[in-house]
């Protein structure tokens, strides 16, 4: 008697604690399902959370609804003969999704957990699954995929080089711009580092290989400029940023996202060649002269000369032959000038016939020698019909205590002193 008293308790509790279970599961999203192992599937049992999904039980186990007809009609071949192929292969259990049709008509994602218990043939005598509702993990991951697809074509079509590469150098991802603005394929430069474009001497080169990470991580965020050498030899300009993924050599990985601003810089350089040069002898010009002089002064670098020089005849070329020709000789005075002076000296046009020369360290002495050497120059086109000459004069500042001005005076003075003394026909 308390035999039968103990077992019929033990069976109470047991039923109880699965009452209990088959709450909780049915205030989940998980649906249980045992089918019948036959054509079609029948549907022995399924979960009253089933509702979740708009049915009743009683709909499947009248047969009302078929579980194929739960199944997305899309869905239903690959999911039948996923399921029929796993059953007959004598597997215990099978993970896979597909999409399933509410009552309402609304369309939602699961995860089956297919379950076999076999025989000792392995023949399939049940066939159980859990169903878990992953719809919105599904659009998440979509969402993702859209996102990561839209950045991908950001990345893959921005104007921008945009790449990234290893601690070595090495590219691992680069853009359609890299490729465009290098001239190399992409295959190419995957299999190429920044050091095979990036023109630095050898010294540069050596320290950035060794530092490559130190360096970049003091230089990321701010721009930069960089130039490199395209497959066709021609040199480019690029400006941008740098961004240090990871600081561990072996695993770090720094972003690129620069410009080619080759014209824009060709360009600034050009305006600003003009905006200090001459127009017609390429010299420089009276704005440049007068920012160096201010230079050379403050430094303390003692001593420099200064020659001031005014052509002479040109008004009466100018009269006679025509401004062209007048200009032809300006030029031609500009090429003297050029010849007779050192590589370090300043030549200046700064006026119509008026040229100015910055001499740095040079003395007194060698000011004059320079005079000499262009008077000389001047007077090998004797024979022409049109003749340059030009009136020099020149003084020296060999420390603080004369100013520019005493400097353009005493050049000028000595000047018009050597006007005064040429002979005109």
């Amino acid at each position: 008697m308390n035999l039968e008293k103990s077992c019929i308790d033990s069976i109470s509790i047991y039923t109880e604690k699965l009452r209990q279970a088959y709450e909780i599961i049915e205030k989940t999203s998980i649906v249980i399902f045992e089918w019948s192992i036959g054509p079609g599937i029948p549907v022995k049992y399924v979960s009253e959370n089933i509702s979740n999904y708009g049915y009743t039980s009683d709909e499947f186990y009248s047969g009302k609804i078929d579980y194929w007809d739960f199944v997305h009609k899309d869905d239903v071949e690959k999911t039948m003969n996923a399921i029929y192929e796993k059953r007959a292969s004598k597997e215990k259990e099978f993970k896979h999704t597909y999409r399933v049709v509410c009552k309402d008509g609304s369309i939602r994602w699961v995860e089956e957990w297919t379950l076999w218990e076999r025989d000792s043939y392995g023949n399939p005598i049940a066939e159980k699954g859990i169903i878990r509702d992953i719809t919105e993990q599904k659009e998440t991951a979509e969402k993702l995929r859209q996102s990561e697809e839209r950045y991908r074509k950001l990345f893959e079509n921005a104007c921008a080089l945009i790449c990234t590469f290893d601690g070595k150098g090495r590219f691992t991802s680069i853009n359609n711009a890299c490729a465009d603005i290098t001239g190399y394929s992409k295959s190419e430069l995957m299999n190429m580092s920044i050091f095979d474009f990036l023109v630095l001497s050898k010294a540069d080169e050596k320290v950035l290989r060794r530092r490559l990470i130190g360096l970049i991580s003091k230089i990321q965020n701010k721009n930069i400029e960089l130039t490199i050498m395209n497959k066709n030899k021609m040199k480019i300009i690029l400006e941008g940023r740098l961004l240090l993924i990871n600081e561990n050599y072996s695993t770090a990985e720094i972003q690129a996202v620069l410009q080619d601003v080759t014209s824009k810089k060709e360009a600034e350089n050009k305006i600003y060649h003009l905006s200090y040069h001459d127009k017609l002898t390429d010299l420089y010009n009276r704005a440049y002269f007068d920012e160096t002089l201010e230079k050379m002064s403050q430094s303390g670098e003692f001593p420099y000369s200064l020659i001031m020089g005014d052509m002479n005849g040109l008004k009466s070329t100018n009269d006679l032959y025509g401004h062209k020709t007048g200009d032809k000789l300006i030029q031609t005075m500009a090429d003297i000038l050029r010849k007779c002076c050192r590589k370090s000296d300043i030549i200046a046009r700064i006026g119509g016939d008026e040229f100015a020369i910055i001499l740095p360290n040079c003395s007194d002495q060698e000011a004059r020698k320079i005079c000499n050497r262009i008077k000389r120059m001047c007077a090998l086109y004797e024979n022409d019909k049109i003749k340059p000459d030009i009136s020099l004069g020149y003084s020296t500042k060999e420390n603080s205590a004369k100013t520019n001005d005493d400097l353009i005076l005493e050049a000028d003075r000595k000047m018009y002193l050597d006007k005064a003394c040429i002979i005109r026909i």
